[in-house]
């Protein structure tokens, strides 16, 4: 397996779990950090630690590049 690499960085939670379900159509697998005390302080993501983070493996990212593209954000350098 290799490394976990941040793809995209969002300000709301409900934003990241979108991606992913997005993500997860295409086959490709990802996984959710955020400081956010489990969801319990979902407003003060953005604030804490620098948003939502969408982590894909290296592996899967032309991939999620490509899928994610119809969100019309930048992807995370």
């Amino acid at each position: 397996m290799g490394e976990l690499k941040t793809v995209r960085v969002f300000e709301k939670r409900y934003e990241a779990e979108m991606a992913r379900g997005l993500l997860l159509e295409q086959g490709v697998e990802s996984m959710i950090y955020a400081d956010d005390c489990g969801g319990q302080l979902m407003g003060l993501s953005s604030l804490r630690k620098g948003g939502v983070k969408l982590l894909i493996r290296e592996e899967d990212e032309e991939k999620a590049v490509e899928v994610l593209q119809v969100l019309g954000t930048d992807i995370e350098d």
